[in-house]
């Protein structure tokens, strides 16, 4: 019965991850207290997570990503590709996804495709390419480049972590770079053959501010007390007059009223929501009479066009503004900012917007005092897409960054220290020698991640002492027992790949992980390919844009529909099942 009970237990776990019921990492913890509550597993045990040294690297080399990222390395190679001339959009992508699969090989993924971002938005107006045909080869990219050694994601780190604590196997930093060259090749191959011709020529959020755009924001005004509005039809007033702009309702008291909008005539605290182009939201805020209704609520005083830019901007992947409402962020207190709209995933937010949670990859307008640029440019909460220029750059302190990185890799591929102590020294050196500052190192780990995998674990550990993991184990027996076990690797492969395109890719790794080691032990094989299978599978989200940070960092940012991320990476995902469930034997016998 308590089988049945963990595996309902898991079932709703996954339930609430797919739905966003709740941030992911609140969930994980949330498991960690639950299993340990229902005594599934004990308090030690809980929290022997934390002291795992999968979330303790994970966490290090985020801050040793980060230092790279602060000596404007990324920012160089953009430039770089900018004054290479002749560059078809080919040649773009194949110079794009080949530098940064690359340079994801030795740090984390994500800082990458954060880092990228805004520079791959400048090198598609430099070379007038569509956004949307770089930023999800940009992401894939990032992806497949994270499966060329132990380090280049965290997925990796997490399964090499518990493979070598809880099973004495072994897994060293380039022992999956010979099949990672050959995925990421294929992976590349196969965006530059088909693809390609896959990706929609969408506008970009960077070119709605550069240029008018037929993309409708959505945000609220009100009519101010006294205002020569009160008394008029919305038909009469002079937003009927201004182009782009399309009153879509009228709330008076809470209550929404009755349509034809335009008809209705206007009581002072009224407030409309308005659909409205870019260019027209600073027309519009200059109409006498009228306060953006988030202005109103803060008591803030109204600032004029002429004094502020509009730009856009996504919450990055660690931003503290994540799960915090506008008015908990305090944009105006910080960067003299006002949010005009919001983007999530393609819709609008369209009632009480300053009490919407935000969310990493929500897309904001924002309207700013120019002088709050430079702060909000500095700001790891927030990354302007309008804009590709970046904090100074500590290049100076490049050749330092680079020694302990390279010293990190050389180390741990010698055995000389385990990866864990390596990475947490090198961090220690960066704060030491002034390459990043101490608040820069915590603002630097995702921490979002780091719970997760503490979560995870915990969960791990409730399915092996409660047995649910022995008692799947023995049913995939009985139905795979006599299969081929070439067939058993791709079974697993398959599901990994999965069920990472719906939840979080270090959550997936963290349960499969003891099922793919007892599997191969009842029968018989060798464990080391089906941990590589893992591994390999949970990193392959290409066909959705919520299985992996970096898909949904480029999801608003390149205006993409979620049916793009299936037509291109589908194939993508049945490509690669195949030729890593071939090749894995070749590199790791099944017996």
């Amino acid at each position: 019965m308590t089988i049945a009970f963990v595996f309902l237990f898991i079932v709703l776990v996954f339930v609430l991850f797919v739905t966003e019921a709740a941030p992911p990492d609140l969930i994980a913890l949330g498991v960690l207290v639950f299993v340990a509550l229902v005594g599934w597993v004990t308090p030690k045990e809980a929290f022997a997570g934390f002291a795992s040294e999968a979330p303790l690297t994970v966490a290090a080399m985020f801050v040793l990503s980060a230092g790279l990222q602060r000596t404007g390395a990324i920012e160089d190679i953009g430039r770089l590709l900018r004054r290479i001339p002749n560059m078809t959009e080919s040649r773009v992508l194949l110079a794009l996804m080949g530098g940064v699969a690359v340079i994801s090989a030795f740090i984390n993924n994500t800082p990458i495709v954060v880092a990228g971002l805004p520079l791959v938005l400048g090198i598609a107006r430099h070379y007038d390419i569509s956004a949307s045909r770089l930023l999800i080869p940009l992401s894939y990219a990032a992806i497949l480049g994270g499966t060329c050694s132990l380090i280049g994601t965290s997925t990796n780190l997490v399964v090499g972590s518990m493979a070598s604590s809880r099973y004495n196997i072994h897994i060293g930093i380039f022992d999956i770079t010979g099949l990672g060259i050959i995925v990421a090749i294929s992976g590349i191959a196969y965006m530059l053959l088909i693809g390609r011709h896959l990706l929609p020529r969408r506008e970009s959020l960077a070119e709605l501010v550069n240029a008018a755009s037929s993309r409708e924001y959505v945000t609220e005004l009100m009519v101010n007390p006294g205002s020569a509005l009160v008394g008029m039809a919305v038909a009469q007033t002079e937003l009927a007059k201004i182009a782009n702009v399309r009153v879509q309702a009228v709330i008076r008291e809470e209550a929404l009223l009755p349509s034809p909008v335009m008809d209705i005539i206007l009581q002072e605290n009224d407030r409309m929501v308005v659909g409205v182009s870019r260019r027209a939201m600073i027309e519009l805020q200059d109409i006498d009479g009228l306060d953006l209704a988030e202005e109103r609520e803060l008591g803030l005083t109204r600032v004029r066009t002429e004094e502020t830019v509009v730009v856009e901007a996504i919450v990055t992947n660690n931003s503290h503004f994540a799960g915090r409402t506008l008015r908990e962020s305090r944009l105006r207190e910080n960067f003299d900012a006002i949010v005009l709209a919001i983007h999530r995933h393609g819709e609008n937010i369209t009632q009480n917007v300053g009490g919407v949670g935000l969310k990493f990859g929500d897309t904001l307008l924002l309207r700013i005092a120019e002088e709050g640029v430079a702060r909000l440019r500095g700001s790891n909460d927030l990354l302007l897409l309008s804009d590709t220029a970046v904090a100074a750059a500590r290049r100076e302190k490049r050749p330092i960054v680079l020694g302990v990185l390279l010293a990190v890799i050389i180390l741990a591929a010698l055995n000389v220290y385990p990866i864990s102590l390596l990475a947490i020294a090198g961090v220690v050196v960066l704060v030491l020698t002034r390459c990043l500052r101490m608040s820069e190192l915590y603002d630097a780990i995702d921490w979002r991640i780091v719970s997760m995998i503490v979560g995870m674990i915990a969960l791990g550990g409730a399915m092996e002492n409660t047995g649910a993991a022995s008692w799947m184990v023995d049913e995939m027996v009985k139905i795979v027992g006599h299969a081929s076990p070439l067939l058993v690797l791709g079974a697993f492969y398959l599901v990994g790949t999965t069920l990472t395109e719906m939840v979080s890719n270090n959550a997936v790794a963290i349960l499969l992980t003891p099922i793919a080691v007892q599997t191969a032990e009842k029968l018989d094989l060798n464990p080391m390919p089906f941990l590589i299978a893992v591994m390999f599978a949970a990193s392959a989200s290409f066909a959705t844009p919520i299985g992996y940070q970096t898909n949904t960092f480029v999801y608003g940012a390149g205006g993409y529909k979620f049916s793009d991320f299936v037509r291109v990476g589908l194939p993508l995902n049945l490509m690669l099942l195949v030729i890593v469930t071939l090749l894995i034997p070749l590199f790791w016998p099944l017996k």
